[in-house]
């Protein structure tokens, strides 16, 4: 019987909306953002540029949660009731939300055979670019078993960098990682965070100034891709004028242009606040 694959990611792995719209076998599951008592389906109800706008006039630090696990089920039974025989899960990193969980004991529920979840150990477009990697590798006409194992090893191969120019959100939402070392007297730092290989938050560089932290972010994507193949991606908290600087720069260092640029999701947003830029490298096993 030939494979039918499908692919189901959550909404805080940013995946590029233009490969969401050219691949009808994709589907998001929300994360629910709560505002001043309100709760709105991450992408949904609510656009990353009314979030990042609300985000400076609110009177508490909005939260996130992860979705509940019959939503997860409910995606899972969809997407076979339509046909497919085999769903593939891509979900931000266990290390930083519940969403991982909630999804593998969804897939519990299933024939472990048809139903895969995986941990990228990543965030926002970071992951979002295995969903993009494993798109491409069932387009190509590869087996569900090949595509699990690729994505598998990619994921231990790719990074995520994000420059963050406050630390107060990350404090105050509890997200802080092993980057709380930087926290008290350093609020003034500028960070450039990744996902350590458990999935966790921690300073990769450290600066004093917008520029300084950019060139070093540049820096180590530039590393990452010399002599690789893969993609890159940029997304922003209302930031598109160094969402623009940060693309060329990538660019010009990397020799490789730009795969895809995009925004940040709320539900990551709340937790890192308006103004940052993430980078995703995504290497092809």
């Amino acid at each position: 019987m030939t494979e039918k694959i499908a692919i189901l990611v959550d909404s805080g792995s940013d995946v590029p909306q233009a490969v969401v719209d050219a691949n009808d076998n994709i589907r998001i599951v929300p994360l629910t953002v709560t505002i001043e008592g309100q709760d709105y389906q991450d992408r949904v109800n609510l656009t990353p540029d009314e979030f990042y706008t609300r985000l400076q006039t609110v009177s508490a630090l909005p939260l996130t949660a992860s979705p509940a696990p019959e939503q997860v089920t409910t995606a899972v039974q969809g997407l076979l009731d339509e046909g497919f025989t085999k769903i593939l899960g891509i979900t931000i990193s266990s290390g930083l939300s519940a969403t991982h969980q909630t999804f593998r004991l969804a897939a519990e529920q299933f024939d472990s055979d048809q139903v895969v979840m995986l941990d990228t150990k990543s965030v926002g477009i970071g992951s979002g670019l295995q969903a993009v990697y494993a798109s491409e590798l069932i387009n190509q006409g590869h087996s569900f078993e090949t595509v699990v194992a690729k994505v598998t090893a990619s994921i231990a191969k790719s990074h995520v960098y994000f420059y963050i120019p406050t630390l107060k959100y990350l404090r105050a939402g509890g997200r802080i990682g092993r980057v709380s070392g930087l926290v008290g007297s350093a609020l003034k730092i500028k960070p450039v965070i990744s996902c350590d290989p458990e999935g966790i938050y921690y300073p990769i560089t450290k600066s004093r100034s917008e520029n300084k932290a950019v060139a070093k972010m540049v820096a180590l994507v530039a590393g990452d891709f010399a002599g690789q193949r893969g993609r890159i991606a940029v997304a922003h908290g209302q930031n598109p004028a160094l969402l623009a600087q940060v693309s060329a720069a990538l660019q010009e260092q990397t020799g490789h242009a730009v795969d895809y640029q995009g925004d940040i999701s709320p539900s990551l947003g709340v937790h890192t606040g308006p103004g940052l830029i993430g980078v995703g490298v995504q290497i092809e096993a």
